[in-house]
């Protein structure tokens, strides 16, 4: 009997700084992923499954407010990716679930399965803050959330705060997944591109020698030593003629940044001297992980780049991420470094590979 080894809900905390008049917003949605995998361990590759979620109220064996199924796919890792609240729904509904109840409990189930039940944290209580009503004094210094206040000095419409909040994230053409933060208007991915084919289905090219790297002026990817790990945590990494081309490397509705937008996002941060800090996770980054607070949820990691020439560096001290912006015969890039809480702008050739970001349309 096939059954999952492993399993992982993907719970976000969301960090909420509230601008006047505004009410908290959250998609209907909780993001899934899992890698399936057979009794003997090994992934259940490009094969068919069925999930079933449940959500119980109180306890792990309370009373089921919601459930619903997906029947799903897996790609080459064994990877399923699915929404909890977008399935065919047999019992409740999602919109209506009172999240400040109190405890509620995801019980996940693979055909005849039982997968597991485990308590549901941070995320589906942003959920919760759809029916709070949030709002800034008109004296600038007294947050209220629904019949709560709390006094905060230095904040008032004269000097305006950027808002994180959960984006609905996106699919790509391979079936990868990514959640998404929506900073300041900006829906960015949270995680690296990883995908293996332009939107329209054609292969981009990987596999290349570092001369044939070096050489060519049309796309291509490569993985960080060729390690499947490093695909895991860092994605890939794309040459600029890859980012550059008409098919389109980004999902449909989402394309890879300009230097312009690069910089808007620099600046909602607070600058490029403080927003790296912002920017970059709190683990996975070589000691010291300078000022790393990762406040906007973007979760910048350091999956270094390939040389213009072929050999790999830096992974674990910089992360790099094209822009679509060219400059002469380079492009401009952003950069995140493990010592510093900055964010560089800065240009490479266009044969390095670097991680890609995109962001919606």
């Amino acid at each position: 009997m096939k059954k999952s080894l492993f399993q992982n809900v993907i719970l976000m905390v969301t960090c909420l700084l509230i601008t006047p008049s505004l009410l908290a917003q959250s998609p209907q949605g909780i993001p899934y992923q899992a890698v399936m995998r057979n009794a003997d361990g090994s992934v259940m590759a490009n094969s068919a499954v069925s999930l079933t979620f449940m959500i119980h109220d109180g306890t792990a064996n309370g009373t089921v407010v919601y459930q619903e199924s997906h029947s799903l796919t897996s790609n080459a890792q064994g990877l399923v990716s699915c929404v909890v609240g977008n399935g065919v729904v047999s019992e409740g509904n999602f919109a209506q679930i009172n999240w400040g109840s109190g405890a509620k409990f995801l019980q996940v189930m693979m055909g005849s399965v039982d997968l597991g039940t485990q308590q549901m944290l941070s995320v589906p209580y942003a959920l919760y803050a759809d029916r709070v009503g949030v709002r800034v004094s008109a004296t600038g210094d007294t947050l209220v959330i629904g019949n709560n206040s709390v006094i905060v000095p230095g904040v008032s419409a004269a000097n305006p705060i950027a808002l994180y909040s959960m984006g609905s994230g996106v699919t790509d053409v391979d079936g990868n997944f990514y959640p998404s933060i929506i900073i300041n208007g900006q829906e960015w991915m949270q995680q690296n591109l990883a995908v293996t084919k332009y939107r329209n289905g054609d292969p981009i090219p990987t596999g290349l020698s570092d001369a044939t790297w070096y050489s060519t002026t049309s796309g291509a990817y490569a993985i960080y030593n060729n390690d499947v790990a490093n695909n895991t945590l860092y994605g890939k990494l794309y040459n600029w003629y890859a980012v550059n081309d008409s098919r389109g490397v980004c999902p449909t509705g989402w394309h890879v940044p300009s230097d312009a937008e690069c910089t808007t996002l620099a600046t909602n941060l607070g600058g490029s001297y403080v927003a790296g800090g912002k920017m970059k996770a709190t683990s996975g980054w070589n000691s010291p992980n300078t000022g790393a607070t990762n406040e906007s949820g973007f979760t910048g990691l350091p999956g270094g780049y390939r040389n213009s020439n072929g050999p790999y560096t830096n992974v674990g001290y910089r992360g790099g991420w094209w822009s679509s912006t060219e400059y002469s015969n380079v492009a401009w890039y952003r950069r995140l470094e493990y010592g510093v809480s900055d964010v560089y702008r800065s240009n490479n050739n266009r044969h390095y590979g670097l991680s890609v970001r995109c962001v919606r349309d």
